[in-house]
């Protein structure tokens, strides 16, 4: 059902996404939220402290190693982790945004601003990130592609809703992405030896999706 729930929301979205008025409307309603969470002008500063940088050329055949797969997991742990009890409010704000059966790209501000709670402990769990990359060895980029080809061979669909990249997004004008990102996979999909590593980590990288949704 959560995935049925999720294809629906981003079906949504895609379709609120015709009408170029309410595109812009969406635009300048994001921009006016994000302008009250001044924040996020830090995530930049958080992402330099990251040590390993650039040169990362994801493999054309696609598969990933049992060791990118354990570091993936080892940061996501360490992340909620040191979210702790916070961590449940990501599981219940990941859970709205998935199951919104009526969404358009009208309600997006909306929805940022349910999460205006978030915006200290998104922060702290951003850090938390930073310490966990460094730790074992990652760059960014590996860290987001591993991720995402992990979750593709789970079959574990989800809606990106990166507040960094959002915040980064109307900071720079580059504008805001109307139509939503669905990242994963409605079935499992790849390189069959993907699907066969993550079976081992499957507990793990199911109950971490939240933390996928919002970027981290």
């Amino acid at each position: 059902m959560k995935k049925l729930a999720i294809g629906c929301l981003v079906v949504l979205l895609l379709g609120g996404a015709i009408a170029a008025g309410v595109v812009y409307y969406a635009y300048r309603q994001v921009s006016s939220t994000f302008a009250q969470f001044k924040e996020l002008g830090q995530v930049p500063e958080i992402e330099r402290g990251i040590r390993v940088r650039g040169g990362f050329v994801a493999p054309a055949s696609g598969e990933l190693t049992d060791d990118q797969v354990e570091k993936l997991v080892r940061v996501q742990g360490l992340i909620r982790q040191r979210l702790g009890e916070r961590f449940a409010d990501f599981e219940r704000k990941y859970k709205t945004l998935s199951q919104q059966e009526s969404a358009s790209v009208a309600d997006i501000p909306a929805l940022m601003a349910a999460y205006r709670d978030m915006v200290t402990a998104w922060l702290e769990a951003k850090r938390s990130q930073v310490e966990g990359l460094n730790e074992v060895g990652f760059s960014l980029e590996e860290y987001r592609w591993v991720r995402e080809q992990a979750y593709q061979a789970l079959g574990m669909a989800y809606v990106d809703f990166d507040l960094g990249k959002l915040a980064e997004n109307v900071t720079s004008g580059a504008g805001v992405d109307p139509q939503g990102r669905l990242l994963g996979a409605i079935e499992p999909t790849g390189p069959a030896s993907n699907r066969a590593l993550v079976e081992r980590f499957k507990k793990q990288l199911e109950e971490a999706i939240s933390l996928a949704s919002f970027g981290l």
